[in-house]
């Protein structure tokens, strides 16, 4: 019982508490670290919740137990009769608990995958009748339209639509910066990393973590392609093709990471910063993601401290 109040406190933690500490860190100019902070706490929520099922199937105690009741003696010595009261609920709650959101998760993502296989293979129809290939090889296709446009088509054999319209209005190292950006989408798996956050707040919005990590991964994403980017050519040259863009987008279609979104304001921010002072946000935003990564084991303390404090009372 000890173990599993730790690891369920740690759960709640970082399903309530983490979404709101990770959405005040800035992490434009740490993207890399921003992805890993929100990736790690959602993988550590899961890791608690299936550590807690695990201990209450594990026969005896499970690892770690015996420690904890060494330190909390008076909480471990009421523990063999919670058990008792609840042994006949225990395989049934463990059984619920592996089965319903695994069953949940493994539906919304067949079926996130199979509508995302779809509306690749329409696109994929319509470019092909619509657009044409660059000779380059460089997975470049060509549309003839001209309000200046760029996106990127992952899945297998991935490439970047782009515009006739998007190469006559930017210069060179513009047109460079506008495909290092896209390229570094299909490179660096962004579309794939902002799906598994759809996917977990499909199968459980009601977990503020998992409801908050699309939109947070999909700016993130931004931010990384935007560094690889302005690191291979120049920041200034990405920025002007940004305002280029935007000055446009009222009439351009929305596309799964576009070269346009909600968070321009910042990006353009971020690509304008000079060198120190993206140097000291990094170092910030490290600081404070080591922080807070202290609230799951924090909320254990506490959670264990507590049901010590309430079991002493009960026993006095």
């Amino acid at each position: 019982m000890i173990l599993i109040t730790a690891l369920l406190a740690a759960a709640l933690a970082l399903a309530v508490a983490a979404p709101v500490a990770l959405r005040r860190i800035d992490f434009s100019a740490a993207p890399g670290v921003g992805m890993g902070a929100w990736l790690g706490a959602v993988a550590a929520m899961i890791g608690c919740g299936a550590l807690v099922l695990v201990a209450l199937v594990w026969p005896g105690d499970p690892p770690g137990e015996f420690f904890a009741c060494s330190v909390l003696g008076c909480l471990g010595a009421i523990e063999p009769v919670i058990v008792t009261w609840t042994a006949s609920l225990i395989m049934p709650v463990a059984a619920l608990g592996f089965t319903v959101p695994t069953g949940q998760l493994a539906r919304i993502a067949v079926g996130h995958r199979g509508r995302g296989a779809n509306l690749r293979r329409r696109h994929n129809e319509l470019v092909e009748v619509l657009g044409r290939v660059d000779p380059s090889g460089s997975k470049l296709v060509w549309l003839e339209h001209p309000v200046p446009l760029a996106y990127s088509v992952a899945g297998r054999g991935g490439y970047v639509v782009v515009t006739d319209g998007l190469a006559h209005c930017l210069t060179d190292v513009q047109w460079r910066a506008v495909l290092a950006h896209e390229h570094a989408h299909l490179r660096r798996f962004h579309h794939h990393i902002v799906g598994v956050g759809q996917i977990l707040a499909r199968a459980f919005p009601w977990i503020p973590l998992f409801a908050a990590a699309p939109a947070a991964l999909a700016t993130l994403v931004e931010f990384a392609a935007d560094r690889v980017a302005a690191d291979a050519t120049d920041p200034q040259a990405l920025s002007a093709a940004l305002h280029t863009v935007a000055a446009h987008a009222a009439t351009t279609p929305a596309a799964p990471l576009g070269l346009i979104d909600e968070s321009l304001a910042m990006r353009l921010e971020c690509l304008s910063a000079t060198p120190d002072s993206r140097t000291t946000s990094r170092r910030t935003a490290a600081m404070l993601v080591f922080a807070t990564m202290l609230l799951a084991p924090a909320a254990s303390a506490v959670a264990v401290g507590l049901s010590a404090v309430l079991a002493w009372l009960s026993m006095v």
